[in-house]
């Protein structure tokens, strides 16, 4: 088998994919695992994740194990069908070159844009962005509570009388709650005022730790809530929004960087082809 059109196959595999987001993706020349070899042509790890950049349309709802099989299957009907077409002769074809012209603009474009927008979104600019626009941020108050929903209100009544002799209140959500939380002994982890319905979260937050609540109604039905805890959630570190961040500013450099580089060009458009004027 000539290896020739299979190397360019293996070199255009990441064209389709968006650019890199981030610093923390592997750089292309970081050796990498061999995964597989057909016919003697070696696929590596880094093949194999690019393909599946290439494709996470279709692969992203995968496990990784699944998502990393596909790949690799792919990968090698795609080797074997290039190769066919270099028996075939396709590989001088003006098709074939044609498209591997094109292709290799695409190849400096984002290779050259990924480099660049890595050296524009300097840490200065993560820094900055997190002191004014997240560290800045009030400190959020969060609720830890239970609750056992029930379709009644004299449901709810009873269950409430039975905490307030005494009763278990992780025995009694157990055994009563409507609610998948039930299982857990009704328990909603930490939870800030909006993420729950208006009369849900009054009751909740008016609670002191260890409070229990009369019925609440809400469109679920009725609740007794007991508070667990309370807390004042800091802002999250920076190292935990990191990559958020980096994907916010991400835009304005490429506009800024593509603005820059059409000043210095000698650009002409056809007339039938340029914008009308707004």
């Amino acid at each position: 088998m000539g290896h020739l059109l299979i190397s360019l196959i293996l070199a255009v595999i990441a064209l389709f994919a968006p650019p890199p987001i981030s610093r923390a993706q592997a750089a292309d020349d970081i050796p990498s695992e061999v995964v597989a070899r057909v016919n003697g042509v070696v696929i590596t790890r880094n093949d194999i994740m690019l393909v599946e950049r290439d494709l996470f349309a279709s692969m992203g709802h995968m496990v990784p194990q699944e998502r990393d099989r596909a790949a690799i299957n792919h990968l090698i009907d795609r080797l074997l069908a290039a190769a066919a077409a270099e028996q075939e002769g396709l590989a001088d074809d003006p098709e074939v070159m044609r498209r591997l012209h094109s292709l290799r603009y695409k190849v400096l474009q984002d290779v050259y844009v990924s480099r660049r927008l890595s050296a524009e979104v300097t840490k200065a600019m993560i820094d900055d962005y997190y002191h004014r626009e997240i560290h800045a941020l009030p400190e959020i108050g969060e609720v830890r509570a239970r609750h056992i929903l029930v379709d009644t209100r004299s449901k709810a009544q009873r269950i409430h009388e039975d905490l307030m002799h005494g009763g278990d209140f992780i025995a009694l959500a157990k055994q009563h709650s409507q609610d998948p939380s039930g299982r857990t002994g009704g328990d909603l982890g930490y939870f800030p005022r909006g993420a729950m319905l208006p009369p849900f979260a009054t009751a909740a937050f008016a609670l002191a730790k260890g409070g229990v609540s009369l019925p609440v109604r809400t469109r679920f039905g009725w609740h007794i809530i007991r508070v667990e805890d309370k807390r004042v959630r800091p802002p999250p570190p920076l190292s935990e929004v990191r990559e958020q961040i980096i994907n916010v500013l991400l835009p304005e450099a490429r506009h800024k960087l593509y603005n820059k580089l059409r000043t210095n060009a000698d650009i002409e458009i056809m007339p039938a082809y340029r914008t009308a004027p707004q």
